[in-house]
């Protein structure tokens, strides 16, 4: 008979026109509740989820993989969905002059993906394209705002004590983020570049004490290590906030938010960007 049909893990069911056992096809979707992507994304409330600081991470690590990896598989509605996250992104961006590369690396991404083979009818592929141009013009037209724009009797983030800007800029979580700050302004970029207890402090906080002894050496710099350490193992991700998935009934929220489970306390299970995107492409 080959594997018992009771075998723990597999669920097995009689099917009528033999009279026989087969295993049942479960759908990925029955855990997520929802019957497309788009109905995903509006549960989940990513447009405007956007525009809080705590999720903005999470969501933009989404986009980004999705417009890198999985447009040509999206169908236009999931598309339109995606177009209405990355124009609260771009909005979002000019308004209040934050993540302002971010918003146009996505943009960029997202238009060079749409020259390509993607599903659905070719005109509502000529108005995403024209949408992710409009929304590149935003984002090209917004100036950013520089020391030299701020009012004489203001205090700015540089003339805070050398010793204050290094605590800060310890604090950032990985190197994309300290590159890019690196660029803001020559200070910043001298503080990035001589310091090594900042990449000393981004190798401690991604990588296990044996990790960075097998790779660390005297004559290696801090920062050297630190890329060396991310090509073999990976750098964590970390969010102000993410996705979970209850562990009784299957739901996915919003780990600051909780929802409503028929069984209060139960545990739920960290859902990372990259296993989120590869649950919507099963919708």
């Amino acid at each position: 008979m080959g594997r018992d049909w009771r075998a723990p893990g597999e669920t097995w069911v009689r099917t009528p026109h033999t009279n026989g056992w087969e295993r049942s096809k479960l759908r990925p979707i029955q855990f997520i509740g929802c019957t497309s992507i788009s109905e995903a994304f509006h549960r989940l409330d990513l447009t405007r989820g956007v525009s809080d600081v705590r999720r903005f991470g999470y969501i933009a690590k989404v986009v980004e993989i999705l417009v890198q990896e999985k447009v040509q598989n999206l169908s236009g509605n999931a598309r339109k969905s995606l177009v209405g996250i990355l124009t609260a992104i771009v909005l979002r961006s000019s308004e209040e002059d934050v993540h302002t590369s971010t918003a146009r690396d996505l943009v960029q991404q997202f238009g060079q993906a749409l020259e390509g083979h993607v599903c659905g009818s070719p005109q509502l592929a000529s108005r995403h394209q024209h949408t992710a141009n409009s929304l590149l013009d935003v984002i090209s037209d917004r100036q950013p705002k520089t020391v030299l724009s701020a009012d004489e009797n203001s205090t700015t983030f540089l003339d805070l004590p050398r010793e204050i800007l290094s605590l800060v800029l310890r604090r950032l979580p990985d190197d994309r983020s300290l590159l890019e700050t690196a660029k803001a302004h020559e200070a910043l970029q001298n503080i990035i570049d001589r310091e090594s207890h900042l990449w000393q402090s981004l190798c401690e906080f991604h990588f296990t004490p044996s990790q960075i002894d097998h790779r660390k050496t005297p004559e290696k710099t801090w920062r050297k290590t630190f890329f060396e350490l991310k090509k073999y193992f990976g750098i964590r991700e970390v969010y102000a906030d993410l996705i979970h998935i209850c562990c009784h009934c299957k739901a996915l929220f919003w780990k600051t938010f909780g929802h409503p489970c028929l069984r209060p306390g139960s545990p739920s299970v960290r859902v990372t960007p990259q296993q989120f995107v590869d649950m919507l492409i099963y919708l």
